[in-house]
């Protein structure tokens, strides 16, 4: 029941963006803007521009997956079915892993266009590209349910456009450093024990998000 409808609810939401195209469209011309805008306030010859990349990359990501939250629950609200939706037979959680999944879905695209981008603006390489592959998916994994959950737990809070990155991003605080740092490590020939590390630290930070959101979720909207 829960896979059942957790897939039905994305389904509707990939339709409404297939059609509108707007918060996918926002997003990527939004970590484009950025990338520029870096680029040309740290362009340097060689070695000093690649050097950008890591701070670069993960903080445009994180400002671009912030522009697809404002919009994640923006369906349901307009249509009045917020509180329907909630009210599953399987509970809340079909919302909340549906709602994830759309951000994940989102901020996955963006990385896979954003990250050539940024190597051929810095011009810089990855001597290790398989880690920082794997930072960024754990930490994308990790900003769509933090993000999410934040997002369903402001939805009717006013100002939640300004709340929602105050309490967002001091939560995102351990992917973000975690995925600079392997980022920056696999620029270099760094040791697999120093990567894998970081990597470790992010996989853990996941799977405690993963185990606590969908309780506080439910905490949250449930009478």
């Amino acid at each position: 029941m829960l896979l059942r409808l957790t897939w039905l609810l994305l389904q509707k939401d990939l339709r409404v963006a297939a059609r509108s195209r707007e918060v996918f469209g926002f997003m990527l011309l939004f970590a484009l803007l950025c990338v520029v805008v870096f680029a040309f306030g740290f362009l340097r010859e060689g070695e000093a521009a690649a050097a950008q990349v890591p701070g670069v990359l993960w903080v445009t990501l994180l400002f671009a997956g912030t522009v697809g939250l404002l919009r994640l629950f923006a369906a349901e609200e307009e249509g009045g079915t917020l509180h329907l939706a909630q009210r599953t037979l399987a509970g809340p959680h079909p919302l909340l892993l549906s709602k994830s999944l759309m951000q994940l879905i989102f901020s996955g695209v963006t990385t896979l266009l954003l990250l050539p981008v940024v190597l051929v603006f810095f011009d810089a390489a990855l001597v290790q590209p398989a880690p920082v592959l794997a930072a960024l998916a754990l930490g994308l994994v990790g900003q769509a349910v933090l993000g999410a959950l934040v997002a369903a737990l402001l939805v009717h809070v006013r100002l939640r456009e300004v709340l929602l990155p105050l309490v967002l991003y001091p939560l995102l605080a351990p992917l973000l450093i975690a995925g600079v740092r392997v980022t920056v490590l696999a620029q270099g020939n760094a040791p697999a024990e120093t990567v894998d590390s970081w990597l470790g630290l992010m996989a853990g930070y996941d799977l405690v998000v993963l185990a606590t959101a969908p309780w506080l979720h439910a905490r949250v909207v449930e009478p």
